[in-house]
């Protein structure tokens, strides 16, 4: 098979591996097979599925490495003890299931395309369906926490800062400033469904006495006023421009002179083609979220500069393809010609 033919099909094949894993985790067959080896007559009957379509996506599961097979018993691989069992430390089991739910939207993305309108509306994992609601805030943590103290390497505060994290999930970035800075405290704004999600893993975290959560809305409420810095993790490219236009404003009022806006997110280059996952992470915007749209740095740079900050410093996470962009607030609400870095 030549190299093109190659690459089509492999694309192709490519979702139907990812509905193996997706399937595997939704079924919580790696949590089963956790406990010991099983065969998979066994592993149909605790899972409540059909044994002879069972035993095939067992045999897939062997064949893509997260399952192992010795004689007639199935067992976790290495890689599944770590990353798809959710009692371990570094889990993606929530994340990964987030992503098997949206995968059924994006099998309507030539419909999206067609009529410019979402697959799925928000309300459906922001606050109609609770175990959705649980699974996207707490598998956006496990997906975020690989690179959120890098992140907040990027992020210079001075001493006794106030923060606010808008739309801050379950408390990814606001653990990690914390961490970073020891005096530091951070208001976390967020839906009422998310509140309890965030407390618990702040808790977890042993900073309640320093990340507060609060109920809002970041689509209209204020994010307070005479903060030292606001965070915008992942949030303006699941906007419309007005939406963000809105969000940049809100940021602008709510800091004190001096105060910075530190927008974390991915970004495409300035040919909006690259790179490849954020490209479908522009899709995935609009397809989930309605007028969702990527920026490039410069587009989100001319944002901030029309809401009265100063040109943007750029920093590149490692670790990653996210990038963080730090703006500050002018003395008087003017742009500062000092960027404070």
């Amino acid at each position: 098979m030549d190299f093109g033919a190659a690459h089509v099909t492999q694309m192709a094949l490519g979702a139907w591996q990812a509905q193996v894993l997706y399937t595997l985790t939704e079924l919580g067959i790696f949590e089963l097979l956790a406990e010991k080896p099983l065969p998979a007559q066994e592993v149909a009957r605790r899972s409540g599925t059909h044994p002879l379509a069972a035993e095939g996506l067992l045999n897939a599961g062997v064949a893509l490495k997260l399952l192992a097979k010795d004689g007639e018993e199935y067992a976790d691989t290495d890689l599944a003890l770590r990353l798809l069992c959710e009692e371990s430390p570094e889990s993606l089991a929530r994340w990964v299931r987030v992503m098997g739910r949206w995968s059924r939207p994006w099998n309507d993305l030539a419909e999206v395309v067609r009529t410019g309108q979402p697959a799925e509306g928000r309300e459906a994992r922001l606050w109609q369906d609770p175990r959705y609601v649980a699974d996207f805030v707490l598998g956006m943590h496990e997906y975020a926490r690989r690179i959120a103290d890098e992140v907040a390497e990027h992020v210079d505060l001075p001493a006794g800062a106030r923060v606010t994290d808008v739309g801050g999930g379950a408390g990814t970035y606001a653990i990690a400033l914390c961490r970073r800075h020891p005096d530091v405290t951070v208001r976390i704004l967020e839906l009422a469904s998310v509140v309890p999600l965030a407390e618990s893993t702040v808790a977890e975290a042993g900073l309640a006495d320093r990340i507060a959560v609060a109920p809002g809305d970041y689509l209209a409420d204020p994010f307070g006023a005479g903060v030292s810095a606001v965070l915008l993790s992942n949030v303006l490219h699941q906007e419309s421009r007005e939406a963000g236009e809105s969000i940049v404003a809100r940021a602008h009022r709510a800091l004190r002179a001096g105060g910075k806006v530190v927008v974390n997110g991915y970004f495409l280059d300035e040919t909006r083609t690259r790179p490849s996952f954020t490209t479908l992470h522009n899709l995935s915007a609009f397809t989930l979220w309605g007028g969702g749209r990527s920026y490039t740095v410069g587009e989100a740079a001319r944002l901030l500069q029309d809401a009265g900050f100063t040109e943007p410093v750029v920093h590149q996470v490692a670790q990653g393809a996210s990038t963080v962009l730090v703006a500050q607030k002018g003395a008087d609400g003017q742009p500062s010609a000092d960027r404070g870095e």
